[in-house]
């Protein structure tokens, strides 16, 4: 009986706050839109109109569990957590969008030590906000974080989309509008590659070499890069295997394109953890982007049978080797002048480092770890079996066109 009378007390303080419910609310939304710069962000019908009349709603389901002593039942809560999620779609942060609760119920606390009689303590008032707050809160950030994972997942399948559009030449600008985007008339087209994972690496700069850490899985990795290039809506991406291709707005001026260029993959290396190899190529329209990608992709494929120093690419960068790459009687006879090296794997290795290390020996030596006079050693026995004196540089010339050729063609791999 005593607890029934309290009930009835409480019920007859909460009709009196209840008239209150308009100013509470209209306060709480003033204070959000002071002291959080998101939801200055909002527009006015927003402001004015739904998160109004939700925060109202929510102090009116609050004070209704109070004059009723229960928590909110399920279908009471439906409405403030499709409101969480929908400040999601408007781009309101989770914080800002768990700290209206917050001051809405400061607001309700402060009119209720004010209007509120003996008959509801502001100790009991503010064990039960306490406990509605704990019972809300959790479940409108739960669905905020699934409506934010939905709508991100739905942002980058449109980007995806319209990559692989673009990428295999088809019209992309009405597929745009549908999805609320502005594409470029002009794009960057850069392919990637990771490298191959390594087993581990030290544990920290200054730790010992003997303790290393797992190497980081694809997935990780290319969880980084995605979330790296979610940040960069304007920026296009599709993913297939170990690599990708992003497709960059052109900025006017090549010197600032250039700089972007740079920037953007300097971000892809920082999400990979590693230097990546890439290619690009300028697509100066639309119709041009899928001959931009087979430009990049072969300089990519290239530059790996090169075994090439991982960076960015530009055709101009491999223009020599793409020519000698091309299938031709003489990219046939060229390769076939590193023939007699086969049955010798580390003559070839030899011949390629002291090549990229412009023929010094001191260089190459220290290369392939190997004393200076093993290193003249190889070099006679490649000039006995070839014909050619890589120390000569005429001779280098040619075995320099020779092993581009030969690797171009498969050659072989590293012992």
């Amino acid at each position: 009986m005593h607890d029934d009378n309290a009930q009835m007390e409480a019920g007859v303080a909460v009709s009196e706050l209840r008239q209150q419910v308009d100013a509470m609310a209209q306060a709480a939304v003033d204070t959000c839109v002071r002291e959080i710069p998101a939801y200055r962000e909002l527009p006015a019908s927003v402001l004015e109109g739904d998160l109004l009349a939700n925060t109202r709603a929510v102090i009116e389901l609050f004070l209704t569990t109070i004059a009723e002593g229960r928590p909110p039942t399920e279908r009471e809560l439906d409405l403030p957590i499709s409101w969480g999620a929908e400040r999601a779609r408007d781009g309101v942060p989770l914080h800002a969008v768990l700290r209206i609760y917050l001051l809405g119920a400061r607001e309700a606390w402060q009119q209720a030590v004010v209007t509120a009689g003996p008959e509801l303590s502001p100790e009991a008032l503010a064990l039960a906000m306490l406990d509605f707050l704990g019972t809300v809160t959790p479940r409108v950030a739960e669905a905020y974080q699934q409506e934010y994972a939905d709508l991100d997942f739905e942002h980058r399948e449109q980007r995806q989309h319209l990559a692989g559009a673009l990428l295999a030449g088809r019209p992309a600008w009405r597929t745009a509008e549908r999805f609320g985007r502005t594409l470029a008339d002009q794009y960057e087209v850069i392919t990637f590659r990771l490298p191959e994972p390594t087993p581990g690496t030290p544990a920290s700069p200054g730790g010992r070499a003997d303790v290393l850490a797992p190497a980081r899985s694809t997935a990780t990795v290319f969880r980084a890069i995605r979330a790296e290039f979610d940040r960069l809506p304007d920026v296009l991406a599709t993913f297939k295997g170990d690599g990708g291709t992003l497709l960059l707005p052109a900025l006017q001026g090549e010197p600032a394109h250039e700089q972007e260029v740079s920037r953007l993959f300097a971000r892809l290396n920082a999400a990979a953890g590693t230097r990546c190899m890439a290619a690009a190529a300028l697509a100066h329209s639309h119709e041009a982007i899928p001959d931009a990608y087979t430009e990049a992709a072969e300089v990519l494929a290239l530059g790996e049978s090169l075994r090439c120093a991982p960076g960015l690419y530009r055709l101009a960068d491999l223009a020599v080797e793409y020519q000698l790459a091309k299938p031709s009687p003489a990219r046939d006879a060229l390769a076939r002048r590193i023939a007699p090296l086969m049955a010798h794997p580390h003559l070839i290795v030899t011949l390629r480092e002291f090549l990229a290390v412009g023929c010094h020996r001191a260089a190459a030596a220290a290369a392939l770890t190997i004393h200076r006079n093993t290193l003249t050693y190889r070099l006679g026995r490649i000039q006995v079996l070839t014909g050619y004196d890589a120390t000569q540089s005429a001779d280098m010339r040619q075995l320099a066109a020779a092993i581009t050729a030969f690797d171009s063609i498969g050659g072989i791999d590293r012992p």
